[in-house]
């Protein structure tokens, strides 16, 4: 089955045009899944557009699965803070950031906003040739360890990466 992704557009003005003098053209090689710690995406999208937060992402999904572009996805999105992954610092010049609407670690996360989450996820990963293995969670990349716990212990992230990788092969060899 084909899953569309319909994103509904908000710009935030927290992001870059440039990654540490680097071009727009940046190749984006990983994707960071993170939690929002909120209940709603109105909050969070009124967070990511209000001038004092400084923080955004590329996309964010609602609890029911509705898909949110925040920050186009050619510039650098302001989610990851102070990170590393595979040993190369500041993720956010490299990585797509998504957030999940999630204010409850011990709820697991709703089929609605997992299939949005696969959907956007093999999208990417098509699309710019992302490994598995660069599918993480902020809790995978941030410095130091332990400073950030999202998306979760709730986030199974076998199960996710397992369906993730067949989704990719699928539309790989049906396309």
């Amino acid at each position: 089955m084909e899953f569309i992704v319909l994103s509904i557009e908000f710009e935030s003005p927290h992001y870059s045009k440039k990654a540490r003098g680097l071009p727009v053209t940046t190749k984006k090689t990983a994707i960071v899944i993170h939690d929002t710690g909120g209940r709603s995406a109105e909050s969070t999208i009124n967070w990511f557009l209000d001038a004092k937060s400084k923080v955004s992402s590329h996309y964010l999904i609602a609890r029911d699965g509705k898909l949110f572009r925040m920050v186009p996805d050619e510039y650098v999105a302001w989610h990851a803070g102070r990170s590393s992954l595979h040993g190369v610092e500041n993720v956010n010049s490299f990585a797509f950031g998504i957030e999940l609407v999630d204010d409850n670690d011990g709820e697991a996360y709703p089929e609605e906003q997992l299939e949005t989450l696969f959907g956007i996820c093999v999208t990417l990963c098509v699309e710019h040739r992302i490994p598995l293995n660069r599918v993480v969670g902020h809790s995978h990349i941030c410095i130091p360890v332990g400073r950030k716990v999202d998306p979760g212990h709730d986030f199974l992230w076998y199960e996710f990466l397992t369906t993730l990788g067949a989704r990719i092969a699928e539309k790989e060899l049906t396309e």
